[in-house]
């Protein structure tokens, strides 16, 4: 009996510990600014096909979004077309024609910058080139996947 009052002891103040809340407080995310992008797609002809995206952001962006923002298509590191926001059944889009070569196999991914915050936002690449393509439309755009470049 001596040696189990001990043990009930400790037992019941383990379970009080494990049943307590302890509220980590993290750090704000902090996230590089970024200057005014100056992306441009290349003009000198060499991309003989093309295709189109029509794009929105995120609800957690699209609120934010001024008529200054910029939206971009690339291949690697390479700008292969830049957005212009359209204003569509009152939503804001953004149209992109998208250069490529009739043979390349190669992955896009879209790159937003926001004037408000001076945030750089970039998707993974999703999708591959594919000539006279048609990525999401006026009447059903495609949501952007877009994380914060830190």
């Amino acid at each position: 009996m001596k040696l189990i009052m001990p043990i009930v002891t400790v037992l019941m103040l383990l379970a009080m510990a494990g049943c307590s809340k302890t509220t980590e407080v993290k750090p704000e995310e902090t996230l590089t600014k970024f200057p005014l992008p100056d992306w441009k797609a290349d003009a000198t002809g060499k991309y003989s096909s093309s295709m189109t995206a029509v794009v929105s952001l995120p609800l957690n962006l699209y609120t934010s979004l001024s008529d200054g923002d910029k939206l971009a298509a690339f291949v690697n590191d390479e700008c292969r077309g830049t957005g212009i926001i359209v204003k569509v059944d009152g939503s804001n889009l953004f149209f992109v024609l998208i250069q490529g070569l009739p043979d390349e196999q190669s992955k896009v991914k879209f790159k937003y910058y926001s004037t408000k915050t001076s945030y750089m936002y970039e998707t993974p690449g999703v999708l591959n080139f594919l000539v006279d393509y048609v990525y999401g439309t006026a009447e059903k755009p495609k949501t952007l996947d877009l994380s914060p470049v830190k």
